[in-house]
């Protein structure tokens, strides 16, 4: 695993315009938006509770947590397929874009289904629709989303564009997307149930499908391709397709970056949706248990949405709000990061912040336990603290890949950004997948009800150690630049 990739030194140019950069980079937000709406599926379909106090429950714990692996591991396996089919495809718009053009209205379809249960009570049929919209999400969201991103490699060869267009990309979906997403429950209050849609949650449905149609297809429209994939050889011809595609993902495993890339952005995706998942529950099962202070209330009065006017706080949005405070405060850095990779390496960057974020986690679970200040100031601290790891990750994983790419053309002479793709997003399904089941198992066995967190407390260590597994495989990684 430290064998040196054949890797040139960091290129300097300009191949895109800055409305190109723009336009291209909004797709971001809809690869973001989805998947961070995600982060309150488990809470919307077992977490919440009506203002009574009575539970309500669509699917259980148990089954949901299978379905959401059951969907995420059926179609990891997608992901490699599209890569492969998508370098090899000649259409006179390109390799990628016909991919984007098709599966968009049927991602955007998929994801409002998502949040349609058919009954007010656990059944059969609410179990069959989740699955079945969450399989076609994460289907259709691999043929939109891995010919969309194969096309940064591709669209400019220069290292330090690809860093400036990646922070760019994470402005509109790692920060703006993900925070739209996660302000779901304040949007979902806030809109109501609107036209036909029966409750909040399935208006911002809709007007979510409606936004992530429209952001991959103007994505698509000002940024050229010029690759061409060269025609096969003889011996290339008379194998089968399977063959073919076999021997294509296997090969990748050759390039000496690729392995070390892959065990840590395996156990990165892992922890992240264990966090994910686990925010909406440190808000609404472990701040909502202990009283608040004055101070507390003047902070959640600022915030729409969170003190109504009976004067007791919502703690739902109260999630949504904290996991703003993270992507604001990583917003704050990109630039300095983008600056900084250039000087220290993209490498080393990473490995600090995966470790940073790692102890972080592992801290979530003392909330409550520190003597001087509140537990929703402890929470504050410690979601403030994790913005900048959370910067330089959101800044320097889509580069890495573009050098791990990078190396793979000079030891074939072939552009193959789709097959990597696919393979790093097969590697990510299953790492999303056990995330949240790992979640949801510990819930069952510790508990994750307001007199009972410790489940809760569990997960974030639990988390906090597969990032730094993450760290470890990273200092591996042989690219220095």
């Amino acid at each position: 695993m430290t064998e040196s990739a054949p890797v040139a030194a960091p290129i300097r140019g300009k191949n895109l315009t800055i409305f190109q950069k723009l336009t291209y980079a909004l797709g971001n937000f809809g690869v973001s938006y989805g998947p961070a709406t995600f982060a309150y599926l488990a809470y919307f379909y077992y977490g919440r509770e009506t203002e009574s106090g009575e539970k309500i429950v669509y699917v259980s714990i148990a089954a949901y947590s299978v379905i959401w692996a059951a969907a995420n591991w059926l179609n990891a396996f997608t992901d490699p397929i599209v890569g492969y089919l998508s370098d090899r495809t000649r259409h006179r718009w390109g390799r990628r874009k016909p991919w984007v053009i098709i599966g968009a209205p049927l991602l955007a379809l998929s994801f409002y289904f998502c949040w349609s249960p058919v009954t007010d009570t656990p059944s059969f049929a609410n179990g069959l629709v989740l699955f079945l919209a969450l399989f076609c999400f994460w289907l259709f969201f691999t043929v939109v989303v891995a010919p969309y991103l194969s096309l940064l490699p591709e669209i400019t060869p220069y290292d330090e564009e690809r860093v400036r267009l990646s922070a760019i990309m994470s402005l509109f979906g790692d920060v703006l997307g993900t925070m739209a997403g996660n302000l779901l429950p304040v949007l979902a209050i806030a809109v109501g149930a609107i036209l036909l849609f029966p409750g909040g949650y399935q208006s911002m449905a809709f007007i979510g499908a409606v936004l992530i149609l429209a952001t991959f297809m103007i994505c698509i429209l000002f940024v050229k391709e010029t690759y061409v994939p060269p025609p096969e050889s003889v011996q290339d011809q008379e194998k089968g397709i399977v063959r073919k595609a076999m021997a294509e993902f296997v090969s990748t495993f050759k390039n000496p970056a690729f392995k070390p890339y892959l065990v840590g952005v395996f156990f990165y995706r892992m922890a992240i949706m264990m966090v994910l998942t686990l925010t909406p529950f440190i808000a609404t099962k472990i701040l909502a248990a202990y009283p608040t202070t004055g101070t507390d209330m003047s902070v959640l009065s600022v915030l729409p949405g969170v003190v109504g006017d009976s004067g007791v706080p919502d703690w739902e949005p109260a999630a949504g709000y904290m996991m703003m405070l993270v992507l604001l405060g990583a917003l704050v850095f990109f630039v300095p990061v983008s600056l900084l990779a250039g000087k220290t390496g993209k490498r080393i960057l990473f490995v600090i912040s995966l470790a940073w974020l790692g102890v972080i986690m592992i801290l979530m679970s003392s909330i409550g336990y520190w003597s001087f200040i509140s537990p929703l100031f402890q929470g504050i601290s410690l979601f403030l603290l994790a913005a900048i790891p959370v910067a330089i990750a959101l800044v320097v994983m889509r580069p890495l890949l573009a050098d791990v790419i990078d190396a793979d053309e000079k030891m074939t002479s072939r552009r193959r950004e789709g097959v990597y793709n696919g393979m790093e997003g097969l590697i990510m399904k299953m790492a999303a997948g056990l995330g949240p089941l790992i979640v949801g198992i510990i819930f069952e066995a510790f508990g994750s009800s307001l007199e009972n967190p410790t489940g809760i407390r569990i997960c974030g260590p639990v988390a906090g150690v597969s990032l730094l597994v993450a760290a470890y495989a990273f200092t591996r990684y042989p690219i220095r630049k």
